[in-house]
């Protein structure tokens, strides 16, 4: 759940700068007009379930729009299937406001949000759905034994993923956390078009791979699997490249902690340019020390 909770966190991020931009735009930020903040506002009550408590106001920026109630904030890339919600209220849940549903609904909870926003549904690779469980435990007063208790589940996840044409789309993913209502608390839905050029190069590497291609070696590894797959810049971001590459997983040849080796290249073996996300803010040159007279 850590990979989750740091992906959340960044898509809040970013749509906390863009809501900053509401009372004084920045950095090319500025306000939506009035159409906008009500064509978004209805979008988000219609589709995912949004109940807004106070008028909204909107910014955009690098063609990110947001709407807020102060309460709740949808971002999203207009004209494209790339939705952020964040209800402060609700997320992180309490047993409250967390869905009561069964694991089955809140599928049918992210398959109707999914339809909403225009997605295929013939393009859903698996829909999963994680628990995540706490543990408490206390130290007895007359000595040092620690007293653990029985883990509790906490809250639930929704995760789908996507595959077109038999490749899989490793940036399109919903991530979900439904309010008591079936509402989105929390949703980070990220299921843009994929142009044909790109999939039809997908489609070339996915049949290279299937033909005994022989991925380029590793020092210290050696090739455990070999996979055409698309990728695209992420929600959490303001750009939307996409790409084709084939994905060649390392594993180590010695046993060590951390994580496996991963390329993404093309079918002369050479990396390929993955999409961008955010710019990274400019670094002022480091200026050395006057030496010592």
């Amino acid at each position: 759940m850590n990979r989750f909770k740091y992906c959340g966190l960044s898509a809040l991020a970013v749509a906390c700068l863009l809501c900053a931009c509401v009372s004084a735009p920045r950095h090319g930020g500025k306000q939506l007009d009035d159409k906008q903040v009500k064509e978004l506002g209805a979008q988000g009550a219609s589709n995912f379930g949004i109940h807004w408590e106070a008028p909204l106001v909107g910014a955009g920026d690098h063609g990110v729009a947001a709407v807020t109630d102060g309460v709740t904030t949808l971002t999203t890339r207009p004209g494209t299937r790339i939705f952020i919600v964040h209800n402060r209220k609700e997320f992180p849940p309490s047993e409250r406001t967390t869905f009561k549903g069964s694991d089955e609904e809140l599928k049918s909870v992210g398959m109707r949000f999914l339809r909403a926003a225009g997605a295929r549904e013939d393009e859903v690779a698996e829909a999963r759905v994680l628990h995540q469980f706490t543990q408490s435990g206390n130290v007895e007063p007359a000595g040092k034994e620690v007293k653990v208790q029985p883990a509790q589940e906490s809250y639930r996840t929704l995760m789908v993923s996507r595959r077109v044409a038999g490749v899989d789309v490793l940036s399109s993913r919903l991530l979900l956390h439904a309010d008591s209502a079936g509402g989105a608390a929390f949703m980070e839905l990220a299921w843009p078009d994929i142009s044909r050029e790109v999939l039809d190069r997908a489609m070339r590497y996915k049949k290279l791979t299937e033909e005994r291609y022989a991925a380029p070696g590793f020092e210290g590894a050696e090739v455990e699997a070999v996979q055409a797959v698309v990728l695209h810049s992420p929600a959490v971001g303001f750009y939307d490249d996409a790409t084709a590459a084939i994905r060649v997983i390392y594993r180590p040849n010695a046993r060590q902690v951390g994580q496996k080796a991963v390329r993404y290249i093309d079918e002369r073996g050479e990396d390929v340019k993955l999409p961008r996300d955010v710019d990274r803010p400019p670094e002022a040159a480091a200026k050395r020390a006057e030496p010592r007279k």
